[in-house]
């Protein structure tokens, strides 16, 4: 349930901003405006059908990956094991944890419906660091799942660093996994084992790729 939760949230981030738009929006304006998008593209009769699954994400992916910093997100999940990495692992590691993030959330974010509110709460902002607190309401299940998106900024612009749903870190979930595996063995070992993952997700049915973002 957290799971599937924390991948809706992560998946229904959306929206490309020119950095001139960031600078002018608060955190919460940027998450609220990503959101309206995301639900557009999603509820667009023209994007409709299994057929068109793979466009449908594609067209969200377009559009989500450049709101995270991809490259805080890979060097947190890592932790300590990050800086003993070369320029090219983290490059490496960077595209394969990107990929499988990918292919975890897709799923979860094509079964959204329209019945589904979003509140946004209140927003904190600690010179180039910030929290946008939002809940999303499922009427299926009768409740409210809570969303922390923690953002700083960078070139300008307000980017996601971690999305934490219902006091889950999306990082700190990822990153045990793979202290978990680089203690016992190597960053090569790691990466394949994220490859292994990623040809699962492939194969697998929507509904048991989204089940839980475990990289093991």
């Amino acid at each position: 349930m957290r799971y599937s939760t924390l991948g809706k949230a992560t998946g229904i981030v959306v929206l490309v901003f020119s950095a001139v738009a960031w600078a002018a929006e608060s955190p919460m304006e940027a998450i609220r405006r990503t959101v309206e998008q995301a639900t557009h593209i999603l509820q667009d009769p023209a994007n409709q059908g299994r057929e068109k699954f793979q466009e449908r994400i594609a067209k969200v992916r377009s559009i989500v990956e450049p709101q995270f910093d991809v490259q805080e997100i890979s060097k947190r999940t890592l932790g300590t094991y990050w800086q003993e990495r070369t320029d090219q692992e983290r490059k490496e590691f960077m595209t394969v944890f990107t990929e499988l993030v990918q292919k975890t959330y897709s799923g979860t974010l094509d079964r959204y419906n329209a019945d589904v509110q979003f509140f946004y709460d209140q927003e904190r902002i600690d010179g180039k660091f910030a929290e946008v607190d939002s809940r999303i309401f499922d009427p299926a299940q009768n409740r409210a799942f809570a969303i922390t998106y923690k953002m700083h900024q960078s070139n300008n612009q307000w980017l996601i660093y971690d999305v934490v749903a219902e006091n889950i870190s999306m990082v700190r979930n990822y990153r045990n996994q793979f202290n978990r595996i680089l203690s016992k063995s190597s960053y090569q070992d790691l990466i394949q084992t994220l490859q292994t993952k990623i040809k699962e997700l492939d194969t697998a049915p929507a509904s048991a790729s989204t089940r839980a973002p475990s990289a093991g």
